[in-house]
């Protein structure tokens, strides 16, 4: 495939499992400069071990946890420090708290956590990096968001706090979308229900397509208008 994020700066959260340290191999290996975020520090230390020297140092790490308040100042304070500007921001990280059930009869706390990580996280760091995002070269900002919130989505049983957490995030989007109209390109990324810690065994999908999804996605969004892409195409929200 030929790639045009050949020397983007890419900040990548959840980059250490998963979705995102499959996409963190490929970008790095697409020729991207990449910081990976997550909060396992020493999964994390393995995928700088392992990307670090391979990628003549084009992948970067930081261990922070993005529930704390702090973690967006911390990760803009990294960037400016060591790029002075960033690219491509792709909000990966999130999580699966409950499973089974209602809304209404999901434990007292899991809507509110799963809220926090999934949509105020994502909310918190790009408020903090928006004037690096806007030195950056044709800026992106990706929502990782997912089928489980689109309108169908919400009309099928089981992982209500996370569906409603991709709901909002995917209307967070548009939101970003509208206030950097012409300024920064802003989409979500649907990768597909992926067998991950996340998606669970019975998934159909591998990190791996995931990731080449995610891919052609950078390559094929552009600066065209806020939609939700799945493997580079736009699909209904």
């Amino acid at each position: 495939m030929t790639s045009s994020i050949e020397g983007r700066r890419i900040l990548l959260t959840g980059a250490s499992r998963g979705i995102g340290l499959a996409a963190a191999r490929l970008l790095v290996e697409q020729g991207a400069v990449v910081l990976g975020v997550a909060r396992d520090g020493e999964r994390l230390a393995g995928v700088q071990a392992e990307l670090g020297a391979a990628s003549g140092g084009r992948f970067l790490s930081m261990a922070v946890d993005l529930g704390r308040p702090e973690a967006a100042e911390l990760i803009r304070a990294k960037i400016e420090s060591t790029w002075g500007a960033v690219d491509v921001v792709i909000h990966n990280a999130g999580v699966m708290l409950h499973h089974e059930g209602g809304i209404m009869e999901e434990p007292e706390g899991v809507l509110e956590q799963t809220m926090d990580l999934n949509v105020m996280a994502p909310l918190r760091v790009t408020r903090a990096l928006l004037p690096l995002l806007l030195k950056g070269e044709r800026p992106q900002l990706f929502n990782v968001g997912s089928g489980a919130g689109t309108h169908q989505g919400m009309t099928e049983p089981g992982i209500s706090a996370y569906r409603l957490s991709k709901w909002a995030l995917h209307g967070l989007t548009m939101l970003q979308a509208r206030d950097l109209s012409g300024r920064v390109a802003v989409h979500v990324f649907d990768p597909g229900w992926v067998r991950t810690d996340l998606g669970g065994p019975n998934a159909p999908g591998t990190a791996e397509e995931a990731a080449q999804g995610l891919l052609k996605t950078l390559l094929a969004a552009g600066d065209q208008p806020c939609a939700l892409f799945k493997d580079g195409a736009v699909i209904p929200w």
